[in-house]
Formats: structure tokens, sequence, C-alpha cells
């Protein structure tokens, strides 16, 4: 009879908690995610580890590898979840698109790296000294800003900086070879330009390593986050709220079980564990929602309408809204978003 009343018990609990969350209107969703350990690791462990199943949904995770493409993915209005960073989020939403960031995932500044060579170790001896290098760089790297806002910091003219126009793995190249004095990119090739290049990190977008300047900075605000349609945000808010509960369950066993989790987002990210390591290393995951999120979008509007990439700049608030993040877990809303959902 004991029995029997805890079985009870035990149903009447699940169902009372199913009823409090809503009913699913989805039980089955795909999620464009970035084949990337900066972008996508939460999904990658939750779906390996049943986080989505518990929650009664099943997600199917539509892998893509570069971010650059979403905002053209996005504008034939068949994807209604998944990953993004600013520079993906921004364009979408200047072309009169409905996104929206419902939760942060991860802060990925400590990946976009600025790396000084052989030569350029030998020329800078001071902060001014940076004046001096010649600097590969893809034109218009986020990184751009983070080595704006060390120039704020330090007292470099940002505009007496000397860049050559060189995507990653040839700016590796020419640092290795002399044709360069410092590369500013992000993992993995920042990693090369140490290992193959004799590089030596010079400063990160949330790290100093400038002698007499080392420790924490706040030159670069750049997060993935997961991102959803307006369509999918009105229709199916509960169904979004168990992706979030999941996702919440995968950043606690990232954060506290680093070893299964590499082997998990190696696995899903088809990287070499050693390598996979390195990089979730740089980075913070966390779905608090704090002022650095619209800043950081804040930052990217700015920076993007500079660029002629967009050209009308919207208040970065506009994209983000957190209520359904705050109705799972309220301590991770330490910002609130006032947006209305279009």
């Amino acid at each position: 009879m004991r029995t029997l009343l805890a079985i009870l018990v035990s149903v009447l609990a699940v169902t009372g908690d199913a009823l409090a969350q809503g009913k699913l209107e989805l039980t089955e969703i795909d999620a464009w995610l970035v084949r990337d350990a900066q972008m996508s690791s939460q999904f990658a462990v939750a779906d390996q580890l049943g986080f989505f199943k518990a929650e009664g949904i099943k997600v199917n995770p539509r892998w893509y590898i570069a971010g650059t493409d979403l905002p053209s993915m996005w504008g034939a209005g068949n994807i209604h979840l998944g990953t993004a960073t600013a520079t993906m989020v921004v364009p979408i939403a200047a072309a009169g698109q409905t996104i929206y960031n419902i939760a942060p995932q991860s802060d990925i500044a400590g990946t976009q790296q600025i790396v000084l060579g052989k030569k350029g170790q030998e020329i800078v001896r001071s902060p001014k000294d940076f004046e001096k290098v010649k600097i590969g760089m893809p034109k218009g790297a986020s990184v751009t800003m983070a080595i704006q806002a060390m120039a704020r910091d330090t007292g470099v003219d940002f505009n007496k900086l000397q860049f050559v126009n060189l995507a990653p793995p040839d700016a590796v190249t020419a640092l290795a070879k002399g044709d360069i004095d410092a590369m500013a990119a992000w993992a993995p090739w920042v990693f090369n330009a140490v290992k193959q290049a004799g590089g030596k990190v010079y400063f990160t977008g949330n790290r100093s390593f400038i002698p007499g300047k080392e420790g924490q900075v706040d030159w670069l605000h750049v997060h993935a986050g997961v991102v959803a349609s307006g369509k999918m945000l009105k229709e199916n808010p509960n169904t979004l709220k168990a992706v979030l509960r999941a996702l919440r369950k995968a950043t606690d066993t990232l954060n506290n079980d680093r070893d299964a989790s590499v082997k998990i987002v190696a696995r899903e990210m088809k990287t070499d564990e050693a390598l996979t390591r390195d990089i979730m290393a740089l980075n913070i995951y966390s779905m608090e929602m704090n002022e650095k999120i619209p800043r950081g979008m804040g930052e990217f509007v700015d920076f993007l309408h500079s660029l002629d990439r967009i050209k009308q700049k919207f208040p970065p608030e506009s994209v983000i809204y957190t209520k359904l993040l705050e109705e799972i877990d309220p301590g991770l809303v330490k910002w609130k978003s006032k947006t209305e959902i279009k």
C-alpha cells in the first residue's frame, strides 16, 4: 500500500510540474547550430546526455560550418531556432527580419587574440610600440574592437596602426616568415600562431598580457547565445522554455564535469580533444543575462554601421528577449529587456 502511495505521489508531482511549466506546443524541433565549441557546446551536451529528452522534446541538430552564413539562411524564413553571436544577429535584424537573443550561452572574448610574432616581440616594448608593427587580420573582423579598446586604454593611436588584410591561415604563415609582426584572429588559428610561428599572446578580448598592464580587461563584449524567430516565440513559448531548461543543465555539466563535456563536444564538433579542451578553457559558459549582453550588441551595431555593413542603427535591446529565461530561472536575469515580440 505504501509503495502504491509513493508511486501515486511521484506521478502527481511530475504531472504538477508539467502543468506548471505548460504543455509543449511542439515535441520536435530543428536547431541550426554552428559546428563550433564556442557557440554550440551546450546543445551538443544537452542532446547527447538526454537533457532535451527529459524535457519531453526532440531537438534535431542541423550543423553548419560558417556562422556568417546565418543571415542569408535566416532570410529564407525556414530557421526558427539556433545559436548566434551579435555579428550574425545584427545584420539579420537590420534587414528587417525578426530575431531575438533569448539566452546567453558563452562569453567568447578570450578566444579573440592578438599575437606578436618573433619580430613583433623584439619591437614592442611598450603599448606605443604597437604602432610600429604590421598586423595581419581579416578586414572588418570583430577582434578590431578589442584593438580599438586597447588603444583607448593605453594611449595608442589606432589610426597609426598598420593592418594587412589576411585570412587567419595566411596570417599564421606570414607571421612565421616574418612578413608581418603580429596577427589578430581567433581560436584555433591563434593557437597555431603560438605553436607554429613562435608567437606570444599580447592581449585578448578579456585579458591583457601587456607588461605592466597584465590582468582582466573589458576590451571586447562578444557572446554566443540562443536565438529564436518572432514566429517561434509567439507560437511556441513553452517549447522554448523546455529547450532553455535543458541548456541550463548542459551549462552546469560543462562547468562541473569538463572531462566528460570535452569528449562530447570534440566528437560533435569533429575536432581533436586536446584542441577542444584548449578552446573551451578560454570560454566562459554562462546563461546569465547581464548588462554586458546589450552593451556588446550595441557595440556591434555601431561597428557594423561604421563599416557600412548595415544601413541603419537600431536599439540593441530590441533584439533581446528575457522573459522566457526569467520564467525558468529568475536568478539568471540580472538585466531585463522590455522588448515586445513582433
